[in-house]
């Protein structure tokens, strides 16, 4: 009696091996998406804080360095010269400084932010990972403000 007992608890062990090395491999075989680790603009890694100093993380097609881009200002519907401003973006992070021959009042930097992909599929300067469905956007609607890579211009109110 005493052989079958450890016979069985020999197998039991077993048994309970086989089940945890099935589930790591399942677990590890859905949550790799087929070995591809980088992220589409809908996918993040999110820190618990979501304020702009988050880590937010984007693989898609955001720029990543300081560059000159322009604020149109909406509010004036063309009417009035963009303004030339520097920018920096690193990861998801966004920085837009203040013109220094021509500034705005608002000191140093102007925007800080993160690039967040809107439901609309405009990209935007938001403060929270909410903003990326937010009613309204632009212009001086109080949204997020939207930002255009191609042209290199930041709608402003």
């Amino acid at each position: 009696m005493k052989k079958l007992w450890n016979i069985l608890l020999i197998l039991i062990g077993i048994g309970s091996l086989l089940l945890i090395a099935f589930t790591i491999f399942v677990a590890t075989a859905l949550g790799k998406r087929g070995g591809n680790t980088e992220y589409t603009s809908t996918e993040y890694l999110i820190s618990e804080k979501q304020n702009p100093k988050s880590e937010l993380i984007l693989t898609d097609t955001i720029p990543q360095r300081k560059m000159d881009y322009e604020l149109y200002f909406s509010e004036f519907g063309g009417r009035m010269d963009n303004l030339p401003v520097e920018i920096k973006i690193t990861g998801n992070k966004i920085i837009v400084y203040n013109n220094e021959k021509n500034p705005l009042t608002g000191g140093k930097i102007l925007i800080e932010g993160i690039l967040l992909k809107h439901k609309t599929g405009k990209w935007i300067i938001g403060e929270t990972e909410n903003d990326q469905n937010a009613e309204e956007i632009g212009g001086c609607s109080g949204g997020p403000t939207p930002i255009d890579f191609e042209t290199k211009i930041i709608e402003w109110c």
